[in-house]
């Protein structure tokens, strides 16, 4: 056999093995987009409880090389006023091994399909179809592994609407993910260039990038890291100059160890400025352990369900279950603690930390004081004023008001910096090291101490009910 011979009779296999794995594909097809949705509607049942939502395929048509499906998704209103929110999907699937969107784009590992599902118009998505010119507004491409990986992109059309009260203009989004048809893990990042609003102040950011990636746990938590941070977030209110935060990041990263739940998420603005001047920065990071997981799954689920707008249909029952899972995270003894929470001006940092150890009271039906006393096991906490910190606020005086004078700023700002260092050493708040304004608490075993001396918890409440009464 010639060459051209062996190519045409290579070239049959090809197509003969390219079809019948299409055909195997489909009729494989419809069972797996059933289970998914499934395990989906079972997964959105676990993390918002109460939640009135769910996924359905409502159509299934099979072809040889593709297939179409329809889906409905069904969302409860928030207020029982307002019509629920009934949205379609169509999906057109390619059937494996080689979709043919693929072998144009030159992807040749074989896949059992290639999904592209987006949002049908409809009476109540008529807004947001004509904010995104006609075009689908939400479009969801995804191949399916055949070990049941899935990879894809998130489209979001670029949006602008006006005549309502907000007016605003989106650039659109685009993301890639990786999960599975289980919902064990995913994994999202992507990118908006642009978000403006009106509605009369003006509100802009530019440069958003996020990227997360969790994995459930036994208990049904997603945990792993998060990131999104903010090239620039501008605010214009009328007839005012703009107020514009700069590098703002956020982070998390949650983990499962041998005591529990560890958690850290930390917040960072890089610069404030405002009409164009330098204001200052900020850091603050949290960090939260010895986290019971059952427990915590169950009280982020009651939190999800409420934000949701979910009224809870026994309040009592729920209140009930709520303070049984806050219980059963107290016997952990969690720990939480604001490792740093410090802002930055031109001349000085002024930084505060707080941490501290939890109890179980045993009951929460208790007076607020005596809970307070079984709740809290430890506590320590320290405050670094900066005196030039504090001085460069008071300046801001000349930024806010562009009337004032300076020279009497400076002086006022002088004179009432050391007021306050000299007021809180004379009430036994603080003490004044050099340009600091210093104060420390800690607390244990029913005593505390201030600044150096150890004090009855009953003589500290009652220093602070002094205080109290000079306001």
């Amino acid at each position: 056999m010639n060459k051209a011979g062996i190519a045409a009779t290579a070239l049959v296999v090809l197509v003969g093995a390219g079809t019948a794995g299409a055909w195997y594909t489909g009729t494989r097809l419809e069972g797996v987009l059933q289970d998914s949705i499934a395990q989906g509607n079972q997964q959105l049942a676990t993390q918002f409880p109460g939640a009135d939502a769910a996924l359905e395929l409502v159509e299934f048509q099979r072809g040889l090389f593709t297939s179409q499906a329809r889906y409905r998704l069904l969302l409860k209103a928030p207020q029982e006023d307002q019509p629920a929110i009934d949205l379609f999907i169509s999906d057109h699937i390619e059937h494996g091994p080689m979709p043919l969107s693929r072998l144009t784009s030159f992807k040749w590992l074989p896949v059992m399909a290639v999904s592209r599902a987006q949002l049908e118009p409809s009476a109540q998505l008529a807004e947001l179809f004509a904010a995104s010119a006609g075009q689908a507004p939400v479009t969801l491409i995804s191949s399916i592994g055949y070990g049941q990986g899935i990879k894809g992109e998130l489209q979001v059309a670029p949006l602008s609407w006006t005549g309502g009260e907000v007016e605003g203009r989106f650039s659109g989004l685009s993301a890639i993910f990786r999960t599975d048809t289980a919902g064990e893990h995913f994994a999202v990042s992507g990118r908006v260039d642009s978000l403006e609003l009106d509605s009369p102040e003006r509100i802009g950011l530019v440069g958003i990038e996020f990227a997360l990636d969790r994995r459930r746990d036994s208990s049904g938590l997603y945990l792993g890291t998060g990131r999104v941070a903010l090239d620039q977030l501008a605010v214009l209110l009328e007839d005012q100059p703009a107020l514009v935060m700069s590098d703002v990041l956020q982070t998390d990263h949650t983990r499962l160890a041998a005591d529990g739940i560890k958690a850290e998420l930390n917040y960072q603005v890089g610069s404030v400025s405002y009409d164009g001047k330098p204001l200052g920065s900020m850091n603050m990071g949290w960090s939260l352990s010895r986290l019971d997981p059952q427990a915590t799954a169950l009280l982020a689920g009651l939190y999800n369900s409420l934000a949701l707008g979910n009224e809870p249909e026994d309040p009592q029952a729920t209140s009930a279950q709520f303070q049984g899972a806050l219980l059963q995270l107290l016997q952990g003894q969690p720990r939480l603690a604001l490792n740093n929470f410090s802002i930055r001006t031109a001349n000085g940092e002024s930084r505060f930390s707080l941490d501290m150890g939890l109890e179980s009271p045993g009951s929460l039906e208790q007076p607020a004081e005596l809970l307070a006393r079984q709740l809290i096991g430890s506590l320590e906490a320290n405050l670094v004023l900066s005196k030039p910190m504090l001085m460069d606020v008071i300046r801001y005086k000349t930024l806010f008001q562009p009337q004032s004078d300076a020279a009497a700023v400076e002086q006022e700002a002088a004179m009432m910096v050391e007021m306050a260092g000299g007021m809180a050493e004379m009430m036994q708040l603080a003490r004044v090291e050099g340009d600091n304004i210093l104060s420390r608490l800690h607390y244990a075993d029913g005593m505390i101490e201030f600044n150096g001396q150890r004090i009855p918890v009953e003589d500290f409440v009652g220093l602070l009910a002094g205080l109290q009464g000079l306001e």
